[in-house]
């Protein structure tokens, strides 16, 4: 069964498309902006998050780490990531929500489940699904997947991308969908490995080529 990693699934969304949405967003991202309002989106895999000033130092996760990887330090609670096992027993148990771990593995079923909850305001505002990140084409067979189903529930799809992905991935994307979100970040190459990391080359490629295929030049609808 094919899985994902996803670490939110935003309700009534309205600025991700036509329309109240549910936005899914998929981990991991080839872009380091130096922006990025998702920075928890950006690994490919789970990470424990840990935020100190919600802390209340009541010393529960210390006592229950399975692994024994937290201690208190005078520099706060400290944990030894190299050791620790990924098993949330903390996150699960801390009073004041300091610790969380970000990105969960999902099946289809599992994330189709969350979006047919909201059917009812896709049909009546003309909404639909909006699977964005991170990056979702970093995912491809589960996001090629997850296409499939939602178009089965005849539901408009939009896939919010930074079009940094091979050219036939793109298309095959495209083929499945009904809307890009089309996120070019700076124009000049330079200035965007500066802010990025990456090159701008592949993403105006694939821009380009999209706009050379009839059968997905409606999709490409906006670059912001």
């Amino acid at each position: 069964m094919t899985t994902g990693i996803i670490f939110d699934i935003k309700k009534y969304a309205i600025h991700d498309g036509p329309g109240i949405r549910t936005t899914v967003f998929f981990k991991g991202c080839p872009l380091a902006c130096r922006w990025c309002h998702n920075p928890e989106g950006i690994t490919l895999t789970s990470e424990r998050i840990y935020r100190q000033e919600r802390c209340i130092a009541c010393g529960e996760c210390i006592q229950i780490c399975p692994q024994k990887v937290i201690a208190q330090t005078p520099q706060g609670v400290i944990s030894d990531l190299s050791k620790c096992e990924g098993c949330r027993t903390c996150a699960e148990n801390c009073p004041s929500e300091a610790v969380e771990f970000v990105g969960q593995n999902m099946t289809i079923g599992e994330v189709l489940r969350q979006i047919e909850k909201d059917i009812a305001f896709y049909d009546e505002s003309g909404g639909g699904v909006t699977l964005s990140g991170g990056e979702p084409l970093m995912q491809p067979e589960f996001l090629l997947e997850l296409l499939d189903a939602c178009g089965e529930l005849d539901l408009h799809r939009t896939v919010d991308t930074t079009g940094y992905a091979d050219a036939g991935l793109l298309l095959a994307v495209a083929a499945k969908t009904d809307l890009f979100l089309y996120d070019i970040k700076v124009m000049d190459d330079a200035r965007h490995r500066q802010y990025t990391g990456v090159s701008n080359k592949k993403i105006l490629h694939n821009l380009k080529l999209g706009s050379d295929q009839p059968q997905i030049v409606s999709t490409i609808a906006e670059m912001r």
